[in-house]
This record gives C-alpha cells, sequence and structure tokens, in this order.
C-alpha cells in the first residue's frame, strides 16, 4: 500500500478529484485534511495560502493512474503530487485496500 499526498486551495478541485479517484476505484480510502495553512516560495516570493490535503490510500499498480488523474483535474499549473511508501500496516486494513483494489 501507498499513500499520495496532494493539495489544493479549492474545495471543488478537492471533492472533484476524491470522488473521480474513488469512482474508478483508484483509491480505497481518502482523507480529506481541511483548513492547512501553506507556506512556499512563488514567483521570488514567500507565498501563504490556506489548502485542503488529500491522504490517498491505494496501491502500487494505481499509481500512475492517479496521478495522471490529478494532474487532469487539478486546479493548479504544477501540483504537488508525493507518493509515500508505508513501511508497516496493518494487515486486516492492507487486506481490505487489495482486495478492493483487486491486488494480491
Amino acid at each position: 500500500m501507498i499513500i499520495i499526498k496532494t493539495t489544493s486551495d479549492s474545495h471543488k478541485t478537492i471533492k472533484l478529484i476524491a470522488n473521480t479517484l474513488l469512482n474508478k476505484k483508484y483509491a480505497a480510502c481518502i482523507n480529506i485534511v481541511p483548513r492547512m495553512r501553506s507556506k512556499y516560495i512563488w514567483e521570488g516570493r514567500i507565498a501563504e495560502s490556506r489548502e485542503t490535503m488529500l491522504l490517498i490510500k491505494t496501491v502500487d499498480a494505481m499509481e500512475k493512474n492517479v496521478y495522471k488523474t490529478i494532474k487532469e483535474l487539478h486546479n493548479y499549473d504544477i501540483p504537488e503530487i508525493t507518493t509515500m511508501e508505508t513501511k508497516n500496516v496493518d494487515s486486516d486494513y492492507l487486506n481490505w485496500v487489495n482486495e478492493l483494489l483487486n491486488e494480491k
């Protein structure tokens, strides 16, 4: 199992990405973490914005599909899309994810 992270300042975009990934069964579960504050360098200046974060639980075989979907639907020119590998996952939860996404 892997977790893919992305953020956006658009609630509409976050909902669209989450629902699309779930409907296509590219992800088993998605956490939506609201009201996060991000600071970053943009066009040579420090910028700050409120964002919402998605934590997308999926499997290796779906990683490319998740990235492609996020890039197609995202409102940012350069969205953050980061894959986090999991070291330990409860076996019952991992079995549920794998069965749902048809990976053994």
